[in-house]
């Protein structure tokens, strides 16, 4: 968001001070009371944690849910009205159940060299972007995590990294983690309160049944 021109404030309950590029507030969203923000953003990005509904904490648990906590339990829906962005996205894994009408999107799709989808809901229309259009298969060829141990290990992390436009000095989780460029710029695209933000390379411009 920063290289797209725009001035974020990020908040989590983790110190990023040192990392985040804009102003940073430490705190804990879960309590919506207490938020440090007054103003109403233009756009609202929310990144819940994912233990809840991510397919690894599933193959652990039997209900991932009872363990970690969720939308509910994080208050996501109240903070989104505490707030009352002009628009929001809330970010989450493909086995995510309580995201609305999620937009769908994947690395492939975007002429990438790794198979990553991600389903953001958002409070405007987006069209999902998930295929490449001649398939893709012969492109996905960074792994996505399963790489702990092996001899390889760091080049497939810088591999990542340099792939999704990101630090390859951060840890292999937050390389995997780490939401691609190309899909920011695709859903900033397409939101009312950032205009100006073109398409990226490798996504056509796709139409709304909204807007016919």
């Amino acid at each position: 968001m920063a290289e797209l021109g725009f001035n974020p404030i990020g908040i989590d309950k983790e110190n990023f001070c040192a990392d985040y590029p804009g102003a940073f507030i430490k705190a804990d969203l879960s309590d919506p009371t207490a938020l440090p923000v007054t103003a109403s953003p233009d756009l609202l990005w929310l990144s819940p944690p994912c233990q809840a509904y991510s397919k690894l904490t599933k193959s652990e648990y039997d209900n991932p849910r009872e363990e970690y906590p969720t939308f509910d339990d994080l208050n996501v829906r109240r903070v989104i009205d505490r707030l009352d962005p002009d628009e929001y996205i809330i970010e989450n894994v493909v086995t995510c159940e309580d995201l609305e009408n999620p937009t769908k999107l994947n690395g492939r799709a975007f002429g990438l060299q790794f198979h990553q989808e991600r389903w953001f809901e958002t409070s405007f229309p987006i069209p999902s972007h998930v295929e490449h259009p001649q398939g893709g298969g012969d492109q996905c060829n960074i792994p996505i995590g399963g790489c702990r141990g092996r001899n390889d290990q760091e080049n497939r992390k810088h591999r990542l990294a340099n792939a999704k436009g990101i630090p390859a000095t951060w840890d292999e989780s937050h390389v995997i983690a780490a939401i691609p460029k190309q899909y920011v710029q695709y859903l900033l695209h397409y939101c009312p309160t950032t205009p100006h933000v073109n398409l990226p390379d490798g996504a056509p411009q796709q139409t709304q049944l909204a807007q016919y």
